[in-house]
């Protein structure tokens, strides 16, 4: 065994035993090194992290450089690669967990939007684009850097809006439209403030089909991005959604086998109040 292997096994048994956000990380920083290595045996460990991540495209591509053509165990892996590979692509790898350094930064960045109740990190959830060229916002006329790219229902559908204008309610009110179907949200919230401020001054998420907002403790939640069951085992709630009364025993087995990206998505929020975290899910 050289060291190389002595890593990912380390590496790859704690992935598997806690599929936390450390283990997640420790795999990333081992695909890091790796790839800076030019030996064989270096390469042929890095296929086996890219297939435990899920980079299905770069194991097989990678690994199709070094199988041997005389070894049988080569080419059957070579070919269950490849059928993934033309399958999934890289489009369902694991992503890596932010540190806290990348935390920071981020909320560096968030620091100059205004904050949204129920969308708190809306440059992470990507429903908002930053670009290097200023654009013109098409409610306010104002140059940003930073658009909304979110559903929208009313007029001009399809405009560019800054933060500023969807957090005062300026682009809702002007093109008369709602950032989330007023009808596509759980009961429970019987403040019509909190409705509105939802519907006209909270950027949407984009779902599959229609969007639905969660609620809980008489509010509505906090939606924090699509992901799948690798991504709620590894921030710690799969136990906790799967608690959720809304959900029977068979609509719990498809979360548990939720791919992020998948045809089966899972949307993840969190209540306001008690912390309880919950999915919606839909099928494209």
């Amino acid at each position: 065994m050289n060291e190389f292997q002595r890593q990912y096994i380390e590496c790859s048994k704690r992935y598997r035993e806690k599929e936390d956000a450390d283990s997640v990380r420790a795999l990333y920083a081992l695909k890091e090194s790796l790839e800076a290595e030019s030996e064989p045996e270096a390469k042929r460990v890095l296929v086996d992290v890219y297939d435990l991540l899920d980079f299905k495209k770069s194991a097989y591509e990678l690994f199709s450089a070094l199988a041997s053509q005389s070894d049988r165990k080569d080419l059957k892996r070579l070919g269950s690669l490849k059928e993934y590979a033309e399958n999934w692509g890289d489009t369902f790898a694991v992503k890596c967990p932010k540190t806290a350094g990348e935390a920071k930064r981020q909320s560096e960045a968030e620091a100059d939007l205004p904050f949204f109740r129920y969308h708190p990190h809306p440059l992470e959830t990507g429903v908002f684009q930053e670009v290097k060229e200023e654009i013109s916002c098409d409610c306010c006329g104002k140059p940003t850097k930073i658009y909304y790219e979110g559903p929208f229902y009313g007029f001009h559908a399809d405009s560019h809006f800054c933060p500023n204008c969807i957090a005062s309610g300026e682009a809702a009110q002007k093109y008369d439209g709602e950032f989330q179907d007023p009808f596509s949200v759980d009961e429970g919230v019987e403040d019509p403030a909190r409705l509105d401020e939802l519907i006209h001054r909270t950027p949407g998420y984009i779902g599959w089909q229609q969007e639905h907002w969660r609620a809980h403790c008489g509010d509505f939640c906090a939606y924090l991005g699509d992901v799948g069951a690798k991504e709620m085992k590894i921030q710690g709630v799969l136990e906790e959604v799967l608690e959720d009364p809304m959900w029977d025993e068979n609509e719990k087995q498809w979360i548990r086998e939720s791919v992020n990206g998948g045809s089966m998505q899972c949307y993840l929020f969190r209540c306001l109040h008690c912390g309880k975290h919950m999915v919606w899910m839909d099928f494209d």
